[in-house]
């Protein structure tokens, strides 16, 4: 009954938390609409949308203001520890 327990409390945890996993983030190839292997600004909203806290900002490295594709493996990798 305890091992229920601590199961359904760290579900709820996470839910809770706004914790999102890599299989929830979406694919960069369904997210660049115009295909420039780049994501801007209004692609990477649904990102936002899929609960990911992180900022397009904080992805940037190269501070161009878009992101790409190995800018935004990055954080599925941070998703999957």
């Amino acid at each position: 009954m305890k091992v229920i327990k601590i199961v359904v409390l760290s579900g709820i945890l996470a839910f809770a938390t706004g914790a999102v996993y890599a299989a929830d983030v979406p694919k960069f190839k369904d997210l660049d609409a115009d295909g420039s292997k780049s994501l801007d600004e209004n692609e990477y909203a649904k990102v936002k949308e899929a609960g990911v806290e992180k900022t397009l900002e904080e992805l940037d490295k190269n501070k161009d203001g878009k992101l790409d594709v190995n800018e935004y493996s990055v954080l599925m990798d941070e998703d999957c520890e």
